[in-house]
Formats: structure tokens, C-alpha cells, sequence
């Protein structure tokens, strides 16, 4: 798994969790003012994303879940030219509203299968999980793992990684600011064996012009990524994020471009 496929799985599993996390009632709501009824400002089924690759603190609780799509370039020195993608699944478990929330996704990698795969769709992945649970304040905090469970060439690709975040929603007059911050090791350091110590901060910040659309800037740890995020289908959970990945060009490689699709629904 080389450097690109790391990069853009992140983004696959916040494509799926996203999805998911949408569903569970106005979860990136804030309160109203005084004399606004409910009914005016409910937001629509779909929610725009919050970050490009970071966890956020909010997650999907039982009843909710979510799958995903992304597709990546590639292009630095280990690999030249190349697109692949994977795909993802998130689902939820508990109640983060009254207590706390679980959420568990599948992350499958090699969906195009291109020379930068290392397999085929389905033969590589890992799984992720988080404990979330929301705050007074439009705000939510979660410790998770990624990357554990891994098969195919995932196994030898990354060790598990665990991680903290914190996520508060803020209104600004009629828009709003979605801040996120956490600490986690390994993939989030740059540290990808059992032998490698190290804490990095992540963070990202989200500013929504309403529900459906939000502008994006998040570093994870490793890379600096920007874009946009919108739910085109107000009744619908669907949500589209467009992103510029590694915009400073680190560890010799190149800004690459990265689009990742997610659905959400009710069971």
C-alpha cells in the first residue's frame, strides 16, 4: 500500500462515516435564537461534510449507517500517472445523545484496481471504530482506532492507530463553524510499525453557508487538505466532497486530486 492509497483511505472512511452520522437528527445543529420556531430552520436530510480526512468528534449511533466511495490520483515517486479508489461502510450502534455512541466501519481498498493498488477490489482492507458521545452546545468528543483488523495487503501496510477528537459546531449570524481538534499516533505521525512511537495534532475547520454546503481545510497529522463539501439533494442523504490532497507537497509527492461519495439511510 503506498503513499497515496494511505492518504485517500482516510477520506473513503469519512465518506462512509459521514453518511452515517448525517442521519442522526441535526447532529451538527446549533441552538435557536430566541422567537425562531424549529420548523423553520430544520435542517434537510443530508448534511455537508466536516473535515478531509481527520476523525471529528461526532458519530453515528444505533439505527443510522452509511456507505462510501472515493477515487484518487496518484502521482510521486514511488508511482506515476495512476488512479484508484476503494470503498466503505460505516454503521452505528448505542445512543450518543443519552449516552454513548459506537461506530464501526469497513474500509476496502483497490476499487479500480490500478498499478498503485496492490490487489484487487475487495482483497484489501481494514476496519475502524469509535466510542462518541454528544455535549451541550452542539459539540461532541470521540475516542476511536483505525486500521486494526487489517487483510489482504493491508496487513502489512500500517499498524493500528488510535486517536482523540473534539468537534464544536458555532453559529456565525446565518452561517456556522464546524472546529475539530484531536491527538492521535502512528498513521497520524507518520509512524506506520509497532516500533514507532509519536503524537501529532490533527484539525479541521468547516465553514457552512447553510446545512447543504461547507468549505473545508484540515491537516491530518501528515497532510494539508483542502475543499469543498455539498449535499446537492436536499431530501436526500447524499454527499459529494471535492479535495485538493497533500497541498504543500509533502514526503516528495505531488497535490493530488480526490473525490469521495456518500449515501446514508435508517434501519
Amino acid at each position: 500500500m503506498k503513499f497515496g492509497i494511505k492518504a485517500g483511505a482516510v477520506l473513503l472512511g469519512a465518506a462512509a462515516a459521514l453518511a452515517a452520522q448525517a442521519q442522526d437528527n441535526n447532529a451538527y445543529s446549533v441552538k435557536l435564537p430566541p422567537g425562531v420556531k424549529v420548523g423553520d430552520v430544520v435542517p434537510p436530510a443530508a448534511t455537508a461534510g466536516a473535515s478531509l480526512g481527520s476523525p471529528i468528534g461526532f458519530g453515528a449511533s444505533w439505527g443510522n449507517a452509511g456507505v462510501g466511495l472515493y477515487t484518487q490520483t496518484f502521482d510521486g515517486p514511488q508511482v506515476q500517472d495512476d488512479v484508484d479508489g476503494g470503498a466503505g461502510f460505516a454503521i452505528g450502534f448505542g445512543n450518543a445523545k443519552k449516552a454513548v455512541g459506537l461506530e464501526v466501519g469497513l474500509a476496502l481498498s483497490s476499487l479500480w484496481g490500478g498499478s498503485n493498488a496492490g490487489g484487487s477490489f475487495g482483497e484489501n482492507g481494514s476496519f475502524s471504530a469509535k466510542l462518541h458521545t454528544q455535549l451541550p452546545g452542539s459539540a461532541s468528543i470521540a475516542v476511536g482506532a483505525t486500521s486494526f483488523g487489517r487483510f489482504g495487503n493491508s496487513n502489512d501496510a500500517r499498524a493500528t492507530s488510535v486517536y482523540v477528537a473534539g468537534t464544536k459546531v458555532s453559529r456565525l449570524g446565518k452561517y456556522a463553524l464546524a472546529t475539530n481538534l484531536g491527538f492521535g499516533n502512528k498513521e497520524f505521525a507518520g509512524k506506520y510499525t509497532n516500533d514507532d512511537d509519536g503524537l501529532a495534532a490533527f484539525g479541521s475547520l468547516a465553514f457552512y453557508f447553510n446545512p447543504q454546503i461547507s468549505l473545508i481545510a484540515d491537516y491530518t497529522g501528515r497532510l494539508l487538505n483542502a475543499g469543498v463539501s455539498v449535499a446537492p439533494l436536499r431530501k436526500y442523504p447524499l454527499t459529494l466532497s471535492l479535495a485538493a490532497i497533500n497541498t504543500t507537497g509533502r514526503y516528495d509527492g505531488h497535490a493530488e486530486a480526490a473525490v469521495s461519495v456518500g449515501y446514508g439511510f435508517r434501519f
